[in-house]
C-alpha cells in the first residue's frame, strides 16, 4: 500500500513536472499585498491588487459602478454597496457588500477565494490572509509594509546572493564580495565548506516570517528531476538578521531527499 501510495504521488508530480526541469510548489507565485482591512470580524481585500496577482482580468464600469473579475472559465461581477453577486451568471449573496475605500474597492477574502475555486485562511499571528487557488498563493496584510520589513527588492538581491554562493571556486574576494549581503558568521561558515551546502538554485519565493523587528525566515521547496523515474525534493531554510538596519542573511540550511517510485 505504501509503496503504491509513493508511486501514485510521484505519477502526479511527474505530470506536472511536463516541460519543466524544476518547479516549485507551495512557493510557486508567492505574492504579497499590504493594506487589507478588518471590518466587522471579515478579512477585507483591496480586490483589484489581488485579482491581479492572480492573473485575473479586471474590468471596472464607472457607470454602473461595478467590477468584473475573469479567471479561466469563472466570472464574478460585483455592484459597489451591492450584497449580492454574479458568479457565472448565477446569483450569489455576500454578508459584507463591495465598498470603495479611497478609491480602492473592498471584497471579504473568503468571497473571492471560493469565487474562484479556492481557500482564504486568516492568520492572528501574522495579521494576514492567505488566499490558495491551485498552486497559486497572494498573502494579503492588514498593514502597510512595517518600516523594518524587507523590501521585495531586498529579498530577490538576497536570493540571487545565495544562489551565487553555491560554489565559492571563482571568487577570488569572498568576504568583500557577499559582505553587503550576509553576516560576517554566515561568510565564515561558507567559506570554510566552500560554499553552501547541498544548495541549489532556487528562484521562486515564499513569504516572509518574521520572529522579530530582526529576525526572519523563509522556506523555499522545489522538486528536480534526478532521474527518469526519481525526483529529488530540496528543502531550504534561509535566516535574515537585521545588521546596522540593513537585512542579511544569517544562514542557509539545505535538506534533499529523493522520492522514488
Amino acid at each position: 500500500m505504501k509503496k503504491t501510495k509513493i508511486a501514485l504521488t510521484l505519477s502526479l508530480v511527474c505530470t506536472l513536472l511536463i516541460g519543466n526541469s524544476a518547479i516549485s510548489f507551495a512557493n510557486n507565485f508567492s505574492n504579497t499585498v499590504d493594506n487589507g482591512k478588518i471590518e466587522n470580524g471579515r478579512m477585507l481585500i483591496p480586490l483589484r491588487a489581488v485579482s491581479e496577482k492572480f492573473n485575473s482580468e479586471v474590468t471596472w464600469n464607472q457607470a454602473k459602478k461595478s467590477i468584473t473579475i475573469i479567471r479561466g472559465k469563472r466570472e464574478l461581477l460585483l455592484h459597489v454597496n451591492s450584497r449580492t453577486a454574479l458568479l457565472n451568471n448565477a446569483a450569489l449573496s455576500l454578508d459584507v457588500p463591495a465598498r470603495i475605500d479611497n478609491g480602492t474597492t473592498y471584497i471579504p477574502a473568503r468571497v473571492f477565494a471560493e469565487a474562484f475555486g479556492g481557500t482564504a485562511l486568516w492568520s492572528e499571528q501574522e495579521r494576514q490572509a492567505t488566499i490558495t487557488i491551485g498552486l497559486q498563493q497572494v498573502f494579503i496584510h492588514t498593514e502597510p509594509l512595517k518600516p523594518w520589513r524587507m523590501s521585495q527588492e531586498r529579498i530577490n538581491v538576497l536570493n540571487a546572493k545565495i544562489n551565487e554562493a553555491t560554489d565559492l571556486s571563482s571568487f577570488s574576494q569572498i568576504r568583500t564580495y557577499f559582505s553587503p549581503y550576509f553576516t560576517d558568521s554566515f561568510i565564515n561558515k561558507i567559506i570554510y565548506s566552500n560554499g553552501i551546502k547541498n544548495n541549489a538554485i532556487l528562484t521562486k519565493m515564499a513569504n516572509i516570517t518574521y520572529d522579530s523587528t530582526t529576525t526572519a525566515r523563509m522556506h523555499q521547496s522545489a522538486y528536480f528531476e534526478s532521474s527518469p523515474i526519481n525526483l529529488e525534493l530540496v528543502d531550504r531554510y534561509v535566516f535574515y538578521k537585521l545588521v546596522d538596519n540593513q537585512w542579511k542573511v544569517d544562514d542557509v540550511n539545505v535538506g534533499r531527499q529523493i522520492i522514488g517510485p
